[in-house]
This record gives structure tokens, sequence and C-alpha cells, in this order.
């Protein structure tokens, strides 16, 4: 009994205990003791301004320099600027590489081109008549040319210009001269060779030998028949035998490619009226006035022409016991023209040229023939002959069927 009497007097005191720290908490702090102020300090005494020297300027402040903000765009962008600027600088370079090459006219064909010019022509239609040509590509840029060179007036007529000829040859080909164009008639024989007609030419003050070999060496000049000649370079002068001699009249101091136009035209309108014979012979043209060339060489007229012929064809036509028709003025054109050249090869083509050495006809006609030797050459006479030969002094012929009967004729003729 008593201690649970104990045990309840313990509990009950701790019980107050905890009452009373619950009352501490709750009841608020007391406020802080605020001390009272103290005496204001007596002021200090005043002072006597002092002198001071004046402060120095400030230094203007340096403002930075306002930044710009650059817009930065892709790639992309700068790719497609980078690609336009060279496209531009490319087309540039191309149109300025061809506008020299219209002016000088480089890598131009060798080609030769006839126009016409109207009386009363001027600069400017004058620059349409060589594009329209298709000598020139840019006829504004000839125009500014010529002016800034002082063309002269234009001559009115018919000219033949080469597309590989620069501005300056165009304008000279028709710039009118001060003095009358002079004329010469010039008979070119049957029978002539190029470098022959060159000559003639030149002693004739038609145009300079020089210039006309070169010209008619290298020169296409845009006839149909050109297409027929063979490319074979064994042929010395391609055009040899195409240069129709015929009594012509010529400017003075013309130039060389109006000459040779001349000399081909003719021919041209000559030959069209045996085009069906030649088709029937079964040769070619090329064939044809090879054959002719070799007549003309050996014949002074139209029968002896026929029966010399003869004796071609028969050799022609019989290879297996006459392979070669052993023509003295093949070997003479082989060793007086070909072989005098300088250019490579050479001797290989004068050897095809001369019929003692290779067989057949030679690679092209050995000079220029006219109608009758060409007629000649399409209609060979009826004869069982193999062997002629002619005395040189009388210009009498004499024909045999047999190397025996040759070799008589010869001794006819004063040969041996």
């Amino acid at each position: 009994m008593d201690e649970d009497k104990k045990k309840e007097q313990e509990t009950d005191w701790v019980d107050q205990l905890l009452r009373d720290v619950a009352r501490e908490a709750e009841e608020p702090a007391p406020a802080p003791e605020v001390p009272a102020d103290p005496e204001p300090a007596p002021p200090p005494p005043p002072q006597k301004p002092r002198s001071r020297p004046a402060p120095p300027p400030k230094k203007p402040k340096k403002r930075r320099p306002k930044r710009v903000r650059v817009r930065r765009v892709g790639i992309a962008y700068s790719l497609i600027y980078i690609a336009a600027a060279l496209v531009l600088c490319g087309a540039a370079t191309v149109f300025c590489l061809r506008a020299a090459a219209d002016v000088l006219a480089i890598n131009q064909p060798d080609m030769a081109v006839e126009i016409e010019v109207p009386e009363g022509t001027d600069l400017e239609e004058y620059s349409h008549i060589l594009k329209d040509a298709g000598v020139i590509q840019f006829p504004w840029m000839f125009q500014i040319v010529a002016q800034y060179e002082g063309m002269g007036e234009i001559a009115a007529g018919t000219f033949v210009v080469n597309r590989n000829m620069g501005y300056t040859s165009l304008m000279d080909a028709v710039e009118k001269s001060d003095q009358p164009r002079q004329t010469v008639t010039v008979t070119i024989p049957e029978g002539l060779t190029i470098n022959e007609i060159a000559d003639l030419m030149e002693e004739n003050g038609v145009c300079s030998a020089s210039d006309f070999i070169r010209d008619v060496n290298a020169t296409d000049f845009g006839y149909d028949f050109e297409e027929e000649i063979p490319q074979d370079e064994n042929i010395y002068y391609s055009l040899e035998g195409y240069l129709f001699p015929d009594t012509y009249e010529f400017y003075t101091n013309d130039s060389a490619l109006n000459v040779i136009n001349r000399l081909m035209s003719n021919f041209e309108s000559k030959i069209e009226g045996v085009r069906a014979q030649i088709e029937q012979s079964g040769m070619s043209l090329h064939e044809v006035l090879t054959l002719a060339s070799i007549i003309q060489a050996e014949a002074p007229d139209e029968e002896n022409m026929a029966l010399v012929s003869s004796v071609y064809h028969n050799r022609l036509n019989n290879p297996a016991e006459f392979p070669r028709l052993e023509c003295d003025p093949t070997r003479n054109y082989a060793n007086e023209v070909v072989s005098d050249s300088a250019a490579a090869g050479s001797q290989q083509a004068a050897d095809e040229y001369n019929t003692y050495v290779s067989e057949g006809l030679p690679p092209g006609p050995i000079n220029n023939p006219g109608m009758a030797a060409i007629n000649a050459a399409l209609n060979p006479a009826e004869s069982n002959y193999y062997f002629f030969c002619s005395n040189l002094t009388t210009r009498q012929f004499y024909y045999a069927e047999t190397l025996a009967e040759h070799e008589q004729n010869l001794t006819r003729a004063h040969l041996r």
C-alpha cells in the first residue's frame, strides 16, 4: 500500500514539472532594455579653407566601336555564291576566247568561200554578209575593229575569202583601191603543172607564185568534185588535174584564192558535160583525169591521143602481162616535181608516180589536161597496140603490138 502511494507521489511530481515547463514556454519573453541616448558631441571648430590646385581635366573616355552583328549564313548559301561567281568568270573567259578566235581566225578550217558584195554595201551590211557565209561569228565586233582600223570604202563584186582569214585580211579583200583595177588576159596551155601555172600567174602580175602554191595545196574550195579526190598521202598536189586550162581575164594584183576559184569553177562546168561518160567508163573521175594527164603529156593531137589512150587501156586491162605503164612523163614528174620536195616521204611518193617503178596508174594527175585528152581517156581507139614511140623532131608516132615491132620502131624514130 505504501509503495503504491509512493509511486503515485513520484508520478504527480513529474506531471507537475512538465506542466511548469509548458507554461514557461507559452509566456512571451521580456523586451530588452534600451540604453538612454548619450549627450551630443560639440561641433568641430571651423577650419580655414586651404587653396587647392585645380584638378586635371578628365580624359574623354574612348568609345568602343559598335560591334556590328554579322549575319551568318549556312554553308550551302556560301557554296551557291562561289559557284555562281565561278560560272560568271568561266562564261566571261569563254566569250573572250571565242571573240579573240573570231578576230584572229584561230583554229578555223582552211576553206574558201565565195561572197557577193552588191554595189553600195556599207560596213554593217558587209559584216552580215560574212556572218551569213560562215566566215565570222560576231558582226558587231567586226564593225568595231573595222572602224578602229579605219577601213575604207567597200568595193562591189564577187570575192573569194577564206574562213581562216582574220578580220584585217577580210577588210583588205574587199577594200576599194584608189587606183583603178587593171586586167590582164592570160592563156593557160593544156598540160601545164600547178607549179608552171603558179609561175605564169606571177609573170603576168596576177598573184604571187608562192601564194598560189600555198592556197592550192591546202584550201578546200567547197566544190562537190573535191570529195571525189582520194585521201591518198602519196598525192603530191590534190588539185593537180583540176585546174582547167583556158584563156582567162584576171585582175592584176588579185588574190590567189580568186584565181584558183576561177580555174576550178571552169573545170566544174566543163566536166559536167562528160559526167555520164565517166560513170559508164567504169573509172572514177580521178582515174580519168590521171590517165588524161598522161595522154596530154604524150600526144600532140586528137588522133594520136585516141591511139595512145588505146595503148594504156590495153595495158591496164592486161596487168598480168603488162603490170607497168612505163610512161616517160610520169618519170619526169616524179623526178622534177615530187622528188624536189623537202617533205617527208617525198621519195616514196615519187616512186608511186614513176610508172617504171609502180604498177598501174600513178596516185594522181601529172598535169592539168584539156577536154581533148579527157575525151581520149574516155574514148580510146580500137587497137591491139601495147607500145608506141615518136620521133622527137618530126613528132611522128609509131605503134606496135609486140616488143619486137617496138624495137624496130625505136630505130625508125631515131631513138636508137
